[in-house]
C-alpha cells in the first residue's frame, strides 16, 4: 500500500469513528425520546384512513382513523407517555379528519399536509433569495450553530447548501402529492404521504443535524490547530 495512502487512512479513521458514534448517539437519544413509537403511532391512522376508504369511502376512513388514534392515545396513556404528545397526536388526525367532513372529500384528509408542503418549499426558497438562509436562522435558535463561528462567511455558504436541500425536499413533495391531490388519487396520495411524511421527514432532520455538527467539528478543530 503506498504510503500516502496510508496516512490519508490514517487521518480519516478518528474522523470515520467520530461520525459513527455521533450516529450513535444521535440514535440513542431518538429511541429514548421514543421516536420510533412515535411514527409508527402518527403513520397508523393514516393506514386506517386509507383502509376504510378502499371499503367504503372518506367516512369510514375518518371513523377509522380517529378511532385508532383514541385507541393508541389510551394505550400510550396508561403506558405512562407525556399527556401533551398524546393529545397532539389526537388532535392532528381530527384536524385532518376535519377537513374530509367540510369538504366531503377524501383527498382533504391530506391538504394539511400538501399545504404545508407549499409553505416549506416557499419559506426555504425564499430565504435563498434573500441571502439568510433558514436553516441557519433555526440552528442558530436551537443552538445547533455555533454562537460564535470561527468564519462566519463559511458558515453562511454552508446553509445555503443546506436551506438548498431543504427546498428541494419540500418542493419533491409539492411536485409528486400535489399532481395527486389534483386528480383526486386518494389512495396513491395516501401511500406516497405514509413514505414522504414522517420517515423522510425523520432522516432529513437526522442528515441536517450531523451535517451540522460535523462542519461544526471540522471548523472547531481548525480553529484549534
Amino acid at each position: 500500500m503506498n504510503p500516502d495512502h496510508r496516512h490519508r487512512t490514517a487521518e480519516k479513521a478518528p474522523e470515520l469513528e467520530d461520525h459513527r458514534g455521533t450516529v450513535a448517539d444521535m440514535w440513542g437519544k431518538f429511541r429514548a425520546m421514543r421516536g420510533p413509537r412515535h411514527i409508527l403511532d402518527g403513520a397508523t391512522p393514516a393506514v386506517g384512513f386509507l383502509i376504510g376508504y378502499s371499503i367504503a369511502g372518506a367516512e369510514l376512513g375518518v371513523f377509522v382513523a380517529i378511532l385508532i388514534a383514541v385507541v393508541l392515545a389510551a394505550v400510550r396513556l396508561v403506558q405512562g407517555d407525556s399527556v401533551r404528545i398524546v393529545a397532539l397526536s389526537v388532535l392532528v388526525v381530527l384536524v385532518f379528519s376535519l377537513f374530509v367532513e367540510i369538504t366531503g372529500e377524501g383527498r382533504a384528509f391530506y391538504l394539511p399536509e400538501v399545504a404545508l408542503c407549499i409553505v416549506m418549499a416557499v419559506l426555504f426558497g425564499a430565504t435563498l433569495l434573500t441571502g439568510k438562509p433558514l436553516s441557519y436562522t433555526v440552528s442558530r435558535r436551537i443552538r445547533l450553530e455555533p454562537a460564535e463561528p470561527a468564519d462566519p462567511a463559511a458558515r453562511l455558504k454552508l446553509h445555503r447548501r443546506i436551506t438548498l436541500a431543504w427546498f428541494v425536499f419540500w418542493a419533491v413533495h409539492v411536485v409528486v402529492m400535489l399532481p395527486l391531490y389534483i386528480a383526486d388519487k386518494v389512495v396513491i396520495l395516501g401511500t406516497v404521504a405514509l413514505i414522504l411524511g414522517k420517515p423522510a421527514l425523520v432522516v432529513m432532520l437526522a442528515a441536517t443535524w450531523l451535517w451540522v455538527r460535523s462542519k461544526s467539528g471540522m471548523s472547531t478543530s481548525r480553529a484549534a490547530a
